[in-house]
């Protein structure tokens, strides 16, 4: 059985160059700055790291585009930039990938969203956000709908990432989710504190904290965990539901009321950053593959976990999906 069932998986990854996904949401400039500390400062009883490497990354929505690609599928992206440096560098590293910018709108009137990290000996010591988290005004999400009808032809899902730095925060979510119905196209969604602003989506995958913000429930048996799922999917329409564990991997309900949990293996957690993006860029382009929803978790499981064993925001290639596979269907196939 975990033979077949490996093969029948894999056949789904070699269609997913075949797709086509367009993500929508908060893209952030990831910064980091890595260095040693030999000494405290004079000035003040804080360490002095003294740099020796510094890196720019994506985040966020442009983050999951990646992830997407490095899967094998086509993509596009929209979302927001500032006129600043931190845009000028976000745009040239969505290009690098060969991802069309296109959907990238610049504004004035909102810094681009960058989140600098300094790490001394493995150990994050500091971070520095600069963003502004307020809703869009009305003029930047008529030209965010404008862009995502010219975006979204030809494209086989959807992907809704929402860090909650204001781009959902004037119903773009919801005008997302039924223009891309009457499409017939699916839509995917990574929510970050309103998982109504979702209700309607194909698929919604808030984690344990988030989904226990939303609605009353436990993750403590797998009963209860599927009584929170049911209460969830009856609030967001009907969809799929995936509420992710951490260590424990997920757990959902499909929209015929199947529920299940999919664990995972026992990882070394190198850094989490990122794992999220991995694991709704597999969910989503699985799905539009044809695949069940309890083989998109496996395979997210999968992506998530080779993510957690990278420092930053790495890509995972499906070649790395395919070699964690085993571990992941064996830790399932124990559980049942």
């Amino acid at each position: 059985m975990h033979n077949q069932h490996r093969v029948q998986i894999e056949a789904i990854l070699d269609r997913l160059s075949k797709l086509r996904v367009l993500v929508v949401g908060d893209l952030i400039l990831d910064e980091y700055r890595a260095g040693d500390v030999e000494r405290v400062s004079p000035e003040a009883p804080v360490p002095i790291v003294r740099v020796l490497e510094a890196n720019l990354a994506l985040g966020g929505a442009a983050n999951v585009a990646r992830a997407a690609m490095s899967l094998g599928a086509d993509c596009r992206l929209v979302g927001l930039a500032g006129v600043d440096r931190e845009g000028d560098s976000l745009v040239s590293l969505v290009e690098s990938l060969g991802i069309s910018t296109s959907g990238i709108l610049r504004t004035v009137d909102r810094p681009t969203t960058h989140k600098l990290r300094v790490v001394a000996r493995g150990q994050q010591m500091l971070r520095l956000d600069r963003e502004e988290t307020e809703p869009i005004e009305v003029t930047i999400g008529e030209r965010l709908r404008r862009t995502i009808a010219d975006q979204i032809e030809g494209c086989d899902v959807v992907v809704l990432e929402d860090y909650d730095k204001g781009i959902f925060g004037d119903g773009l979510a919801r005008w997302v989710i039924e223009f891309a119905r009457r499409l017939e196209i699916e839509v995917v969604a990574d929510p970050k504190c309103e998982l109504a602003r979702f209700r309607g989506a194909s698929l919604v995958k808030p984690n344990l904290e988030e989904a226990t913000r939303f609605v009353v429930g436990s993750g403590e048996s797998f009963e209860a965990r599927r009584n929170l799922l049911e209460k969830l999917q009856h609030e967001l329409g009907g969809g799929d539901v995936v509420v992710t564990r951490g260590r424990f991997g997920m757990s959902g309900l499909d929209e015929l009321g199947r529920g299940f949990d999919a664990p995972t293996r026992a990882l070394e957690v190198y850094d989490v950053q990122g794992a999220g993006d991995t694991s709704i860029a597999a969910l989503g382009l699985f799905r539009a593959a044809g695949a069940s929803l309890l083989d998109a978790c496996i395979v997210a499981n999968a992506a998530a976990a080779v993510a957690v064993e990278k420092v930053g925001t790495a890509a995972v290639g499906s070649h790395e999906v395919r070699e964690r596979l085993p571990g992941i269907l064996a830790a399932y196939e124990e559980e049942q």
